[in-house]
């Protein structure tokens, strides 16, 4: 049986004592123990967990809500609850945008700030056909009289706990992957919906014309600062 590395914090006078890579900050001091780890896709590998949602057999024909749940949350970056609310009113598919309330959004009551409403253009970088795929399930919604973009049976929308579920299964199916910031191989089963905000800020980073600033916009960061932080390691050489 191997044994469990213990290795301890290196902050000033501080001896906390941790198993493995440990936390990113020692909970004790705040001494920073190691550099964030973040998962992503890249566009090839999200066109394979589109075609996974299509390729299994189930009781319900759920196929196009969870291709709908994977490209939304790949081409707007959004955080897994504000997926999880959208409904069919909050698009304008014929200006191909879409307008998040506050309510939906991520809050920070800490520092006393709240969004504001935010409006998003769908596809600008043209890698999803966002507006075809959601004029689709709109025709499904309507007919089953649903606003909410991904209903449920037991309310009136899909749980955060679902929808990181489908992301990891339709990751395992299609056998994909997420890369990881760190160099590391990684497991299907480190998919999560998180990994598509990152996997936005790749792929934006990839086009010549985009500035930090853009990404810290279309992921409504709180502070470029946040943007900087996170995306470090994203940004053109």
């Amino acid at each position: 049986m191997s044994q469990t590395t213990i290795n301890t914090c290196d902050g000033e006078q501080c001896g906390y004592e941790y198993e493995g890579d440990g936390p990113v900050y020692c909970p004790e001091c705040g001494y920073k123990i190691r550099e964030e780890i973040h998962r992503y896709f890249t566009l090839n590998q999200i066109d394979d967990l589109r075609d996974a949602a299509h390729s299994r057999e189930a009781r319900y024909n759920t196929s196009l809500r969870d291709e709908t749940l994977v490209v939304l949350a790949a081409d707007l970056g959004l955080r897994v609850n504000e997926l999880t609310q959208l409904t069919r009113s909050m698009f304008d598919l014929d200006a191909g945008e879409v307008m998040l309330p506050a309510q939906i959004q991520k809050d920070y009551p800490k520092e006393d700030i709240s969004p504001s409403a935010a409006t998003l253009r769908i596809d600008p970088y043209q890698h999803f056909n966002t507006v075809r795929l959601l004029r689709m399930h709109f025709s499904d919604l309507e007919e089953s009289g649903d606003d909410y973009l991904f209903p449920s049976r037991q309310s009136d929308h899909m749980s955060t706990e679902t929808a990181r579920d489908i992301v990891r299964r339709l990751a395992v199916e299609a056998n994909v992957a997420p890369r990881r910031t760190d160099g590391q191989p990684a497991d299907p089963d480190e998919a999560h919906p998180h990994a598509f905000r990152h996997s936005l800020a790749n792929y934006m980073l990839q086009d010549s014309d985009t500035r930090l600033v853009d990404v810290r916009n279309r992921l409504r960061h709180r502070s470029i600062t946040t943007t900087e932080r996170v995306y470090e390691h994203f940004q053109r050489r």
